[in-house]
């Protein structure tokens, strides 16, 4: 089975796109994924300053730090469109499991706590997909899911992302392309 670079799976689901609709080509918007952020990095900064006696001297000014965010959702939705173009699944969807903030009530839990990010149904197994990025934890209400879900024979997959191509390697170890 391939496995896709970014750019390439960009290219490979607008070309289904494309086939997919009526529309002209040029008129198909590219999908779009935010899988990181960065910083700039910027340079440091030399000024020269006088004193009060007029002697000039340098003040360096520090560079902010480069730093590369992992955009939780971009990543989901890059996900979601694999399962959904690659493996032909269209039950695979994202399960919010964030509570609610509601004026003069207050805060409202969620009913999904526990439930994956990705759940759905692929060649006829349920896939419950778990997605850690950086430092982030599985929970205990996270732990029972699990257990439920390979009691039921389902797949349960804890994806800690590093990139695309890992995420692809792994998937495909756990269900195999018909």
């Amino acid at each position: 089975m391939k496995i896709y670079t970014l750019k390439e799976f960009i290219e490979y689901v607008h070309m289904l796109d494309c086939l997919n609709t009526t529309a002209p080509p040029y008129t198909v918007p590219k999908r779009k994924y935010s899988v990181t952020k960065s910083k700039e990095k910027q340079k440091a900064v030399t000024l020269t300053e006088y004193d009060k006696n007029l002697v000039p001297y340098e003040v360096v000014l520090q560079p902010a730090y480069n730093v590369s965010i992992h955009d939780t959702n971009g990543i989901t939705k890059l996900i979601l469109d694999y399962l959904r173009y690659v493996y032909g699944s269209s039950s695979v969807r994202r399960i919010s499991s964030e509570g609610k903030w509601r004026k003069n009530v207050g805060y409202i839990p969620s009913s999904n706590k526990g439930m994956s990010d990705i759940e759905g149904i692929i060649y006829g197994r349920f896939l419950s997909l778990e997605l850690k990025i950086g430092k982030d934890q599985i929970r205990e209400s996270q732990l029972k899911r699990q257990i439920e879900v390979e009691k039921d024979g389902g797949i349960y997959y804890l994806c800690k992302w590093t990139d695309f191509e890992q995420f692809q390697k792994e998937i495909q170890e756990l269900i195999h392309i018909k």
